[in-house]
């Protein structure tokens, strides 16, 4: 069994938090499905969960989620003293439950997707290997997120330092995925910052850009002049079948349930998906590997839930500030030209260290009231996303791969010099593509 599996002790707060974070999917989904428990009551527990992992934080996402709590708080509190409506506060209360809970649950896919890792297995060279590498892992992490570049990058630098042009590809490979996988934290923001988008129309736009986009970072690591020696992760069957049957299982589940949003869909089908497999795979061992994921794993989402519960409360308290003071700064209309310069001033907002998670909940609670269609807001969007996430040297994945792998910023952002104009350009166009097919002036 993978050495991931095996159980660490973890702190009384951790396993506290962890059962704290189940507490909340499991509120989150009876909320979604019935209606029977307040959006807000769902969102109690993460706000919980967050008090009880503060000691697990990143320092500088735990400044950035700081600066924002600070600011909607101020928004709020200028709100209720100008007696603007209290639903800005249980807006606020909801702490964007509904994301959370499809992170916790798509988290736990990890469990199936580390066991198909082969430490012992020969890592093949060249090439061939490194294009199989990018679109290997870009299937692998549209599912499992970032966790995806942790599991390759850890194979790959088992032996020797990871190069550049190995943390490029696993980079490019991560990053793309946003544009259109329904298990990415993105489309669920997305969709709710956009309200009324449809996931088939953004996927439709979605996939043929992450084509383009894998096709010109293979094109780009074909002409690498270390290619040749460069080593790739091995890749098979069995680690790629799992997040091409759950996509078609949430495809399918929304054209039968098409009320039902999709951040629902995914969060209901990884859960169940995983109660399902484990007890089939592991058999006795089940309850311990499960057990070992809500006690170890689910505190390490500490980051990444206190930055999506700080996001809802300064998308609350901007709009309840806005409200207050009766102002509108949004333009007359929405159409691809405002999206082009949306898109541009959101990757500048990301190259200079802004989260995707703020400047998207951001951008929709300002602009949602000029657009008359949410699809281009969606699809500018996950757009800004796709860029942001991939070229800022300021982005979590960046991060990751500059303090777990030693790879310098400035190599990587040598290597995206080329890729973030080029990637502008394609935005520009799929922007203007879909703003004459849905007929926008």
């Amino acid at each position: 069994m993978p050495q991931q599996h095996q159980p660490l002790k973890s702190s009384l707060t951790q396993v506290y938090a962890g059962w704290v974070l189940i507490c909340m999917l499991l509120l989150a989904i009876i909320s979604a499905l019935t209606q029977l428990i307040p959006g807000y009551i769902a969102g109690i527990p993460v706000w919980f969960a967050v008090a009880l992992m503060l000691n697990k934080q990143k320092r500088n996402q735990l400044i950035q989620s700081a600066v924002l709590f600070c600011i909607g708080t101020y928004g709020l509190g200028y709100g209720v003293w100008k007696g603007v409506d209290h639903s800005y506060l249980l807006k606020a209360l909801e702490a964007n439950q509904l994301l959370v809970a499809m992170i916790v649950s798509v988290s736990f896919l990890r469990i199936v997707a580390t066991q198909n890792i082969h430490c012992d297995e020969q890592l093949p060279t060249g090439r061939k290997a490194m294009i199989s590498t990018l679109f290997g892992t870009h299937l692998v992490g549209s599912v499992i997120n970032m966790s995806s570049v942790m599991i390759m990058g850890d194979r790959l630098s088992s032996k020797k330092a990871l190069t550049s042009l190995q943390g490029l590809t696993l980079l490019r490979a991560f990053s793309i995925a946003a544009i259109w996988s329904p298990f990415f934290a993105a489309m669920g923001v997305i969709l709710i910052s956009a309200p009324g988008a449809q996931l088939s129309t953004l996927v439709l736009f979605g996939l043929p850009t992450a084509l383009i986009a894998l096709l010109i970072s293979a094109w780009q690591i074909y002409k690498h002049p270390k290619v040749e020696h460069t080593q790739g992760y091995p890749m098979h069957f069995k680690a790629l079948w799992m997040p091409s049957l759950l996509a078609l299982l949430v495809m399918f589940a929304h054209s039968i349930w098409p009320d039902l949003s999709v951040v629902t869909l995914v969060t209901i089908i990884s859960i169940l998906f995983v109660l399902l497999y484990v007890p089939f795979k592991f058999g006795p061992q089940s309850r311990r590997i499960l057990h070992h994921h809500i006690h170890d794993g689910l505190p390490k989402l500490s980051s990444e839930i206190t930055l999506f519960l700080a996001a809802a409360v300064m998308a609350a308290g901007v709009a309840s500030l806005l409200d207050a003071l009766q102002i509108r700064i949004a333009p007359e209309q929405f159409t691809a030209l405002e999206a082009n310069f949306t898109l541009v001033i959101l990757v500048a907002l990301a190259m200079i260290g802004m989260h995707p998670v703020t400047s998207a909940i951001l951008a929709g609670s300002l602009l949602m009231p000029s657009v008359s269609d949410p699809n281009i807001l969606g699809i500018t969007l996950l757009l800004s996303w796709m860029i942001g996430v991939g070229t800022s040297p300021f982005s979590g994945v960046q991060l990751s791969l500059q303090s777990r792998y030693g790879i310098h910023a400035l190599d990587l952002l040598k290597l995206n010099r080329l890729y973030i104009p080029t990637m502008l350009l394609v935005g520009f166009s799929v922007q203007w593509i879909y703003s004459g097919l849905a007929g926008l002036s």
